[in-house]
């Protein structure tokens, strides 16, 4: 990444960069799973619970890894931003909300959507197997979407606050 124009304060320029980098690594591990699960769906509850352990695991690697973007991206590279943009990051639904009007996700309520899809597969209930089945097979779209997500915050970055990606290899 380039350094972002001067009128930017340098730390807090280096905060939304460390995020940023943090949040393309785990863009890249989530990628990896993307392609390792793609035999494995769609699930129905039925073949979820049937799953050989390395199918667990894949998929194991794909929920964490969702989370982990999604997360990220709410919880520190949308923070940083508003931080670096002089403005106070307040809620959670006041950050979404910052976002949604930088262009930065499509809207609060796609946000929640992809949420609700992550709360579903995340919940390990023997007795809702179709309806995690359901929800992972959902999150692999949502997963495109934190993907583009991101892609969109680095060129917003770009545009807006100076900062860029260095080509990828």
């Amino acid at each position: 990444m380039t350094e972002p124009a001067q009128s930017y304060d340098p730390k807090l320029a280096a905060l939304f960069v460390a995020n940023l980098r943090e949040a393309i690594r785990v863009a890249e591990n989530l990628k990896t799973s993307l392609r390792r699960t793609a035999y494995l769906l769609p699930l129905d509850g039925t073949r979820l619970e049937q799953l050989d352990d390395e199918g667990k695991e894949r998929l194991d690697a794909f929920r964490v890894r969702f989370a982990d973007l999604q997360d990220l991206l709410a919880g520190k590279v949308f923070r940083s931003l508003l931080l670096l943009e002089e403005e106070q990051p307040g809620s959670q639904l006041d950050v979404l909300n910052a976002m949604e009007k930088r262009g930065i996700i499509a809207s609060f309520q796609a946000w929640k959507r992809l949420r609700e899809v992550r709360d579903a597969f995340m919940r390990d209930y023997p007795e809702h197997a179709s309806e995690r089945a359901e929800a992972l097979t959902l999150a692999v779209g949502g997963a495109r979407e934190l993907l583009g997500v991101l892609s969109t915050t680095a060129s917003y970055a770009a545009e807006r606050v100076g900062l860029s990606l260095p080509p990828r290899a």
